[in-house]
């Protein structure tokens, strides 16, 4: 009967012990990815664009790579950057008015997604 109590009083002070280090550990390893992501800033003008241009300008990173995808998800651009720009002039000129995702690789391999509208041509 002794051990019986004792294993239920164990199991009642060690297994939420256990459970609740888990669920901090858990929690400090997610904070700790979150600390750990580097977010692209990405700056898109004029947004939205009748001009035909538009410039792409970070202030973390390089620009290694853009895409500019429609809604339906096709590319209608791709421009792939030899070195490295922190701005950059997209030219427009045979892109039909609409809604577009513009999306920017940089050269430390992280990416943004900005969604850019053409319109008024």
């Amino acid at each position: 009967m002794k051990r019986l109590i004792l294993l239920s009083i164990f199991f009642a002070l060690i297994i939420p012990v256990f459970t609740v280090g888990s669920t901090q550990s858990l929690i400090e390893k997610n904070q700790l990815y979150r600390d750990t992501i580097h977010h692209v800033e990405l700056n898109i003008y004029p947004n939205p664009t009748e001009t035909g241009r538009v410039t792409l300008e970070t202030a973390t990173g390089e620009i290694a790579e853009i895409r500019l995808v429609n809604i339906a998800g096709k590319e209608i651009i791709t421009r792939n950057l030899e070195y490295g720009t922190s701005k950059y002039i997209l030219s427009l000129i045979d892109v039909p008015n609409g809604i577009y995702f513009i999306r920017v690789h940089t050269t430390d391999n992280k990416m943004v997604v900005k969604k850019l509208v053409v319109s008024g041509r």
